[in-house]
């Protein structure tokens, strides 16, 4: 678990996936629960990246893009549809268990090459942080399902 704490804090898990309460500082009250509903997306332009002020939502040219729930909230976060096994499978396919994309800005290929301690390690931790229910396509269209 601590080990997991570290990798979290070292490879910037926070910058996208914690809402922030001023500037670029995470809000730990809400850490890692993903896109607020208050967050709307950025505009989306031709060519461009546009990121939200809190950095959990973009526009690119793959489409808007969301920070996800990482919290064990069983409704909202990785809960109860992610094991350790579709942790692991997630970050090594750069698919989620639904069927979706993981979309940049996250950046899965650093995940990817992770050895499995570490991957293990994070979902460790992860499992011991609070739950908050926090739904981060709320008030947006669902990503859809890769082919």
């Amino acid at each position: 678990v601590q080990h997991g704490r570290y990798l979290v804090q070292t490879t910037g898990c926070h910058d996208c996936h914690s809402p922030k309460v001023e500037g670029m500082i995470p809000d730990l009250k809400r850490a890692l629960s993903g896109r607020p509903s208050s967050t709307p997306l950025p505009t989306a332009a031709k060519g461009e990246v546009h990121a939200s002020l809190d950095l959990t939502a973009w526009q690119g040219p793959w489409g808007a893009s969301v920070a996800s729930n990482l919290t064990p909230d069983a409704a909202t976060g990785i809960g109860t549809r992610y094991t350790e096994a579709t942790f692991i499978t997630t970050m090594r396919t750069g698919k989620k268990p639904n069927g979706t994309m993981i979309l940049p800005p996250m950046p899965a290929d650093v995940y990817k090459n992770m050895t499995d301690d570490d991957l293990k390690a994070i979902f460790a931790y992860l499992r011991t942080i609070p739950a908050i229910r926090n739904a981060v396509y709320a008030g947006l269209p669902p990503p859809a399902a890769a082919k």
